[in-house]
């Protein structure tokens, strides 16, 4: 993989000279340090942490899913996946400060021992039986663990989705949109090391059904805090008597970084003071950007996490299902290998509708006929449909602020979402029980991505004419003040 990121990801256009290094800040001053091949050894590593986080989501679905249905409480069958994203969403706002005062490194190995503890909790539930802690017939002792033990594992989930700003400290922001999507396409290890590999876990520990499912949950987040080791992440900002930052000894890049923060950054003399969230809501795109990913997220989750029910009443087997949601998984992270080049080349908001309009694509071919392959493809179109719609505005949001100012920025940003993904998915069950049809459902989530299409086409028309045709140029003006314009 190596020759095809250097060829593909790093060409001189990018990233043209060592001097274009990205950029290593220290209490108050910036060098210019890191090599290129550093950056593609902290890109890898974010990206296989990447994997072995949502790896072991996407490991806790099925094994959640089809316990709960085994033990007849299929309309919380989503609930333990929704414990996670609902938890993490508060732990998303928490994280950014964090990561401020004690660095990233510190953080990331506490919310990988946090989700071990909870997929313990998790893994001794179906044991409850065995080692005799419960009557043979009694699954609530189970049941029970296996939703409380979700909750020590939010933390892990939004440290997880914290990643993908955490990449901005080893890249250029010319860079960004690429090595976002080269973070997001570690999740294809999630793929192989997920649901596959959950088929051959799930009956590992005799007697247990689905307890090894959890051990293997456990393994991926001791994996992630042994690549979080050995990243070279930045000194915690709260390292930093004087966090105000001479613009006179900035390189090119951070200068560059500050001016793609927006123009409400304030320049006081030689020094930038940060903005306030309220100033950065107000004179960047950050609410729409956190809006179309909510969008982007809660579609693709609603699709996967209901995709059990219609495969299972249509009759097709665990196994079946498993291996649509690796197609899906590969739909999702795949096209990491090039999204980030045509994000560069049409730009964010044209890309970003592009991505939503793939959502109605899949969702048809689940209206053609309910066989294995119409399953299998329409999952893995939203997968793809997801990439394009998400790693755009979330390297967008990186970009409208600095290191500062990032921690408020991020919080703020996941926080919502999260909170909107855990709400979906705590309720999904029951939602596509009350809707009581699958096509009615999909028709539901094919409204939903039209409406999103339309807003970002919407959004783009406005970046568009006040840029005089460029896309990718940089502009501060919000959507209500495009619209005045």
């Amino acid at each position: 993989i190596t020759p095809l990121i250097t060829n593909n990801f790093l060409s001189d256009s990018i990233y043209p000279s060592s001097r274009m290094a990205p950029p290593t800040w220290t209490s108050s001053t910036a060098t210019t340090t890191r090599s290129r091949s550093n950056m593609i050894k902290n890109v890898l590593l974010l990206a296989g942490m990447w994997g072995m986080g949502l790896g072991a989501a996407f490991v806790q679905l099925p094994a959640t899913q089809n316990l709960l249905i085994d033990a007849g409480y299929a309309s919380i069958s989503t609930a333990p996946l929704g414990i996670i994203m609902l938890g993490s969403a508060p732990c998303a706002v928490v994280i950014p400060k964090i990561i401020s005062r004690y660095g990233e490194k510190k953080t990331f190995i506490a919310g990988s021992f946090f989700g071990i503890v909870g997929a313990i909790m998790q893994m001794i539930g179906p044991l409850t039986t065995t080692i005799g802690l419960a009557a043979e017939n009694d699954v609530t002792p189970q049941v029970v663990l296996v939703v409380i033990g979700a909750l020590p594992q939010a933390f892990m989930y939004a440290s997880t989705n914290n990643l993908r700003f955490s990449v901005s400290q080893f890249s250029t922001p010319e860079f960004l949109p690429k090595a976002t999507a080269l973070v997001l396409l570690g999740g294809v290890l999630s793929a192989l090391l997920g649901p596959l590999l959950s088929a051959v876990t799930r009956s590992m520990i005799p007697g247990a059904l689905y307890a090894g499912n959890f051990l293997q949950i456990a393994l991926m987040y001791v994996v992630f805090a042994t690549l979080a080791f050995f990243a070279d992440f930045k000194q915690p900002m709260a390292d930093s008597d004087d966090v105000r930052i001479v613009v006179d000894d900035l390189s090119l890049v951070e200068r560059q970084e500050i001016t793609a923060a927006g123009e409400g950054t304030r320049i006081d003399g030689n020094a930038t003071t940060e903005r306030t969230l309220w100033e950065i809501i107000k004179g960047t795109d950050l609410p729409l950007l956190t809006t179309f990913q909510c969008l982007s997220y809660n579609i693709m989750a609603m699709y996967m996490g209901q995709l059990k029910l219609p495969m299972a009443a249509s009759g097709y087997s665990v196994d079946s299902y498993t291996y649509a949601l690796t197609a899906h998984m590969l739909g999702m992270f795949l096209p990491g290998l090039f999204s980030g080049q045509v994000i560069n080349r049409f730009g964010t908001w044209s890309t970003t509708a592009v991505g939503f309009l793939l959502f109605p694509v899949g969702g048809s071919m689940f209206l053609i006929n309910d066989s294995l392959a119409m399953f299998v493809l329409g999952i893995t179109i939203v997968g793809i449909g997801w990439n394009f719609s998400f790693v755009g505005p979330s390297a967008e949001v990186s970009k409208i602020c600095s290191r500062a100012e990032q921690s408020k920025v991020v919080g703020f940003n996941d926080g919502i979402m999260l909170l909107t993904v855990g709400i979906f998915f705590m309720t999904a069950s029951k939602i596509y029980i009350a809707v009581g049809s699958w096509n009615v459902f999909n028709y539901i989530l094919i409204g939903f991505s039209v409406f999103s299409a339309l807003l970002s086409l919407l959004r783009w028309l406005c970046k568009w004419r006040a840029s005089d045709g460029d896309d990718n140029s940089f502009s501060g003006d919000s959507l209500a003040q495009s619209l005045l314009t």
